[in-house]
C-alpha cells in the first residue's frame, strides 16, 4: 500500500465515493454494532416474556393461547438466537439476516393477534414501537432498517385498510402515528449514521497522522515495525521474498550547513516525492530518520530489486532540485532470508549502505 492509499477521503460524512473506504467503514460498523445488537436482542427478548406475563393477567382468555405462541414461543427464542449468534463472528451474515426479519415477524404476530379483536386499536400501538425500535436501537444499518420498516409499513397499512374494523377517524390517526414513528425513527437513524461516519473519518485521519511523517508524507519510523513484521509474516507463510532498501541522501549535512534547515526540508520533500512516484502500487516507503529512507519492494528477486534501486538512484541523480541543484543518494539493498527478523534484515541493509558510502557514494551495494 502506498502512502496515498493510507489517507481517508474527506467526503460528506453520509457517503463515501470510493469502495475501499466504504468497505472499511462497513467492517468498522459491523464490529461496533455487535455489542449493541447482542444487548438489544437479549433485552427485547426479555420484554416479550414480560409481555407474555402481562397477557395472562389482562388479555381476553380466548386470545391467551395465540398471544403465548407469539410473545413466548416465537419472539423470545428468535431474539435470543440473535444474541447467541453475535458471539460467533463467522455467522455475522446470519445474525444480521435474522435481525432484519425479527421486527417483521413481530409485526406479523401483532397483526394476527389484533385480527381476532373487536377493537384492535389498543394493540396497534405495538406497531409504532416496532418501527421506532428498528431505527433507533436495533443496531441495523440505515439501509437495512429502512427496508425492514418499509415492508412493515406497507404490510400494516394494507391489513388495517382492507381487513381490520377500524373507523375512518382511527384509521387516519393510526396512519399518522405510524408515519410519525417511521419518520422520526428514520431521521434519528440517519443522524446516527452520519455521526458514525464522521467519527470513522476522524479516527482514520488520526491513525494516518500517527503513522505518517509530517514533513514528507511517507510512513514514519514508528510504523516501520508494523509494516515490516507484516511482510516478514507474509513471506514466511507463503514462501515469498521481498527487497529492503536503506537509502541515504548524500552529503545532506552540507545542504543544511550551506542553505539552512528550511531548504534542507524542501529537499527532503522533493526526494520523498521522487520515491513515491517511483514506487509500484504494492511497495512501501518509510522515512527512517533524518535523510535516510527505507523502501520495501514486495514480491521481488535479486535482479529486480537491484534494477528498481538503480532506476531510483538515476532518477535522483538526474533530478534538478529547486534550490540545491543536483544531488545524489547511496543505497544498500538486501533480500528477505528465511528466519529473518526486523533487526536482522535492517542490519544487512545498513551494512550494504555502509559499503555503498565507502565505495564513493551515489551507488548501490547488495548484502
Amino acid at each position: 500500500m502506498t502512502q496515498q492509499e493510507n489517507t481517508v477521503p474527506c467526503h460528506h460524512p453520509v457517503d463515501f465515493n470510493d469502495k475501499a473506504t466504504q468497505k472499511k467503514f462497513d467492517l468498522w460498523m459491523a464490529k461496533s454494532k455487535l455489542t449493541q445488537i447482542r444487548a438489544v436482542s437479549a433485552f427485547t427478548g426479555l420484554l416479550y416474556i414480560v409481555a407474555f406475563i402481562a397477557d395472562n393477567l389482562v388479555a381476553p382468555k380466548e386470545l391467551i393461547p395465540l398471544m403465548t405462541i407469539v410473545h413466548f414461543y416465537i419472539m423470545p427464542p428468535f431474539l435470543f438466537t440473535i444474541t447467541f449468534l453475535t458471539f460467533t463472528k463467522k455467522l455475522s451474515k446470519l445474525t444480521l439476516g435474522l435481525l432484519f426479519f425479527s421486527p417483521i415477524v413481530a409485526a406479523v404476530g401483532n397483526l394476527v393477534i389484533i385480527a381476532d379483536l373487536n377493537d384492535p386499536s389498543m394493540r396497534l400501538t405495538e406497531i409504532y414501537l416496532i418501527l421506532f425500535w428498528i431505527f433507533t436501537v436495533s443496531g441495523m444499518r440505515l439501509k437495512h432498517a429502512t427496508l425492514s420498516a418499509t415492508i412493515i409499513f406497507i404490510m400494516v397499512f394494507t391489513t388495517t385498510y382492507f381487513y381490520l374494523p377500524l373507523t375512518l377517524e382511527y384509521f387516519v390517526m393510526h396512519c399518522f402515528w405510524m408515519s410519525a414513528a417511521f419518520s422520526f425513527g428514520f431521521l434519528g437513524a440517519y443522524l446516527i449514521e452520519k455521526s458514525n461516519r464522521a467519527v470513522f473519518i476522524n479516527q482514520e485521519q488520526l491513525k494516518t497522522l500517527a503513522i505518517t511523517d509530517k514533513l514528507t508524507g511517507l510512513h514514519n519510523r514508528a510504523n516501520l515495525e508494523e509494516v515490516l513484521q507484516e511482510e516478514l509474516n507474509r513471506s514466511q507463510r507463503y514462501e515469498h521474498t521481498f527487497g529492503l532498501v536503506l537509502m541515504d541522501f548524500d552529503y545532506f549535512k552540507t545542504i543544511n550547513d550551506t542553505y539552512g534547515h528550511q531548504v534542507g526540508d524542501e529537499a527532503l520533500i522533493e526526494i520523498a516525492q521522487l520515491i513515491t512516484k517511483h514506487l509500484r502500487s504494492t511497495d512501501k516507503a518509510i522515512r527512517w530518520g533524518g535523510e535516510e529512507f527505507i523502501i520495501i519492494y514486495l514480491d521481488t528477486n535479486y535482479e529486480e530489486a537491484l534494477a528498481l534501486s538503480e532506476k531510483l538512484r538515476v532518477k535522483i541523480e538526474s533530478h534538478l532540485f529547486k534550490t540545491v541543484s543536483r544531488q545524489t543518494a547511496s543505497l544498500g539493498v538486501t533480500l528477505y532470508q528465511p528466519g529473518d527478523t526486523i533487526d536482522s534484515i535492517i542490519k544487512r541493509a545498513d551494512l550494504a549502505l555502509y559499503k555503498a558510502k565507502g565505495s564513493g557514494r551515489n551507488c548501490i551495494q547488495f548484502v
